[in-house]
Parts: structure tokens; C-alpha cells; sequence
């Protein structure tokens, strides 16, 4: 694996923090001239490895070690894995729901996408919680595309559940049909996204606490994660639960 040193003296370090401890920034998804920008302003080393590195030719950070946030020496040196592929290239929607406000913002700035913000406290940016959003995780778009988040200034109570089975903490799966959560994002009324099914597929969604049932066909796809198996839209979502409540256990049956 080709790999290259970088040495970087800063051009504007005050005496009186010269040799504090910095945290290691976010270069994740930055490019070659950002790089540089940031780590001389920080006055950091580092090493690139991959792609590109031997001629410095790289055009894009995907990995970084130590990672963003941890406090290392004034001079310290970092290890930074790069690619060649453009970063102005399409990515994929990263997975936002339930992540906190300062998550939401880290995450979109490695993806490098633009979001807006809905719902409580959205005006004043006193949110605190990212409930959903659209498109759906995993989604692939242009770069510096725009997002929409659904936040609320507090987490959602936890659906109410009268069994054990339905308090899972994991995808249950039977023939015909998934036991897990349910949210929803601003998409088609109608329509919905999951991760384990054919696009077309119509399906029924049936709240485990209360026992509502919606149907609707899938049109958009999600990441597979934890014990998440449908994405609603609005409309649907509603008619099970209030959207306030954010997440909801269901069976998804098909």
C-alpha cells in the first residue's frame, strides 16, 4: 500500500496555545485542498495512505485515525486513508433518525449534503432530536443535495407494548412477515420504504399496540439496521399512531 508523509508548520498559532492539545477534526469526505486548510490552521500532522497517496494525487479523505473529536498533542500526527474518486460525486443519504442535533450536523457534513430542519424547534434550532426524515437512509443523491429532517425538541415516548414479543429489541422474522419498529419521513401517501423487499411489493403494516393496520406499496428503499423494518409515509404513519411519537412497534406482513 503506497503511502505518504505530509509535514505542516501553521501560519498563525499564538504563542499562549502553541503547544495545547487540539481535537482531531472531521476530514471525513474533504478534499486534498480542505486537508491542507484545516490541518496547518490546527497545527497537525499527517499521513496519507491508498489511492493517490504516493504522488498525492488523492482526491477525497475516507477514513481518518485517530477519529474526529479526540484530543491529541499540538504537532500530533494523524493516519488518513484517501481515495481518488472525486468528493463532489453521489452518496448515500446517511441514517439520521433518532440521532441527536449535533449528530445530525456531523453526519451531514461528512456526507457533505445540505438539510432543513421541520417540526419543534426547528425555527429557533432549540431541537433536539432528528425523528425522520426524507429521502430515506441509503438513498442516493447529488452532491451538496438538500434533506429534510422532521425534529422535535424532545425523544418520543416509547410505544406502549402488552407482551413481551412485541417489545423486541430485534427483527423477528416468520414466513410472510417481520416483527420490528416503524417510523416515518415525508414521502408519498401511499407509499413506503424498507430494506427486505422487492420495490412494488404491497404490504400490510398493523401497529402491535393498538392494532391498526395501513397498506401500502413499496417505492423507496432504507438501510438495514438494528431492529428498524418499514419507513411510512406521514399519512400512514398518522393513521396508526400520532406523529409525535416518532417510532412504533409493528408486523409488517406481506
Amino acid at each position: 500500500m503506497a503511502t505518504s508523509l505530509v509535514l505542516l508548520t501553521p501560519g498563525s498559532v499564538g504563542a499562549a496555545t502553541k503547544h495545547a492539545s487540539v481535537r482531531m477534526p472531521d476530514l471525513i469526505g474533504h478534499s486534498r485542498v480542505q486537508v491542507y486548510r484545516i490541518m496547518r490552521h490546527d497545527g497537525l500532522y499527517f499521513e496519507t495512505r491508498g489511492p493517490g497517496s504516493a504522488n498525492d494525487r488523492w482526491a477525497a479523505v475516507a477514513a481518518q485515525l485517530p477519529r474526529p473529536g479526540v484530543v491529541i498533542a499540538w504537532h500530533g500526527e494523524a493516519t488518513l486513508t484517501v481515495t481518488t474518486r472525486s468528493p463532489r460525486g453521489p452518496r448515500a443519504v446517511p441514517r439520521l433518525i433518532g440521532l441527536s442535533k449535533a449528530s445530525v450536523f456531523a453526519a451531514m457534513r461528512r456526507a457533505q449534503l445540505y438539510f432543513k430542519t421541520v417540526g419543534p424547534g426547528s425555527s429557533n434550532r432549540t431541537w433536539t432530536v432528528a425523528l425522520a426524515q426524507s429521502p430515506a437512509a441509503g438513498t442516493r443523491v447529488s452532491w451538496h443535495d438538500e434533506i429534510t429532517v422532521r425534529v422535535s425538541t424532545h425523544r418520543p415516548a416509547p410505544a406502549r407494548r402488552r407482551d413481551p414479543v412485541k417489545a423486541t429489541s430485534v427483527v423477528i422474522s416468520g414466513t410472510g412477515y417481520k416483527i420490528g419498529v416503524a417510523t416515518w419521513y415525508n414521502y408519498t401517501p401511499g407509499q413506503c420504504a424498507t430494506w427486505f423487499l422487492p420495490k412494488g411489493t404491497r404490504i400490510t403494516v398493523e401497529d402491535l399496540t393498538t392494532g391498526k393496520r395501513i397498506s401500502c406499496v413499496i417505492t423507496d428503499r432504507e438501510n438495514e439496521g438494528g431492529n428498524h423494518v418499514v419507513d411510512l409515509a406521514e399519512t400512514q404513519f398518522a393513521q396508526l399512531a400520532p406523529l409525535a411519537v416518532g417510532v412504533i412497534s409493528v408486523k409488517v406482513s406481506w
